[in-house]
């Protein structure tokens, strides 16, 4: 009796350590698939509502505002938190983001609240919705990992010219890494638009593991075919 208790012992030690060592993969499956519902539960929701054209012109209206006033309320960190705009039915999410080269995919919330970047990528609040427009910066936070999950964790994998692909509620948009740079957490203007220029900015803690006192950020550019020429990182 006592060996069957030993033996069943053994058994749940195994099992309980081969579910720690697959627990990032899960989670980052889990994940995957929470961006695929993202996308397909917005499109459902405006196809109901019939808010497909209300939700773009909002976004568009957004954008253009923030544009206009120079994004006067990025001033402190919890400017990053208030959502851009409000969605219906107390929806967060405007899709997702995806990059191959650390393969990731997460879904892509308004605001980067403490509970938004526990559960995935955030929009920060004063920077451009992703529409794929010029004259916008879509500013894009995640954590350098939490708990096991990788998210923004290889961030330094990545390279000029990598791809770096957002799904908004109603297409794919493709950037590809132009720049490298790490700041300081207060330079604001070193995530403003650019003008006449359609981005997307990655931006997480740096350096892993080392308390995180500066940012790390990736500028990418709107794919168009054009030639990205490479450009030295700024550590």
């Amino acid at each position: 009796m006592i060996q069957k208790i030993r033996n069943l012992a053994g058994i749940i030690l195994i099992m309980a350590g081969i579910g720690l060592l697959l627990f990032p993969e899960i989670s980052s499956l889990i994940l995957d698939m929470k961006s695929d519902q993202t996308v397909s539960e917005l499109k459902e929701s405006m196809k109901k509502d019939n808010q497909k054209d209300t939700l773009y012109e909002k976004s568009l209206d957004y954008n253009e505002k923030i544009r206009r006033e120079g994004q006067t309320g990025l001033m402190d960190a919890w400017s990053y938190q208030a959502a851009p705009i409000r969605l219906k039915k107390e929806k967060d999410t405007f899709g997702y983001v995806k990059i191959p080269k650390m393969k990731v995919k997460l879904p892509l919330y308004l605001g980067a609240t403490l509970d938004h970047l526990k559960q995935g990528a955030a929009i920060l609040g004063q920077t451009s919705l992703p529409l794929g427009e010029k004259d916008s910066n879509c500013v894009i936070a995640a954590h350098r990992g939490y708990r096991g999950i990788p998210y923004f964790r290889d961030i330094e994998q990545l390279k000029t010219g990598d791809q770096v692909i957002i799904r908004n509620p109603w297409e794919r948009l493709d950037y590809r890494v132009t720049k490298i740079k790490v700041i300081d957490p207060y330079d604001m203007d070193k995530i403003l638009i650019q003008k006449g220029k359609d981005m997307v900015t990655l931006l997480t803690c740096h350096p892993y593991r080392g308390h995180g006192r500066y940012r790390y950020v990736v500028y990418c550019m709107r794919n168009h075919g054009q030639k990205i020429r490479k450009q030295k990182e700024d550590r």
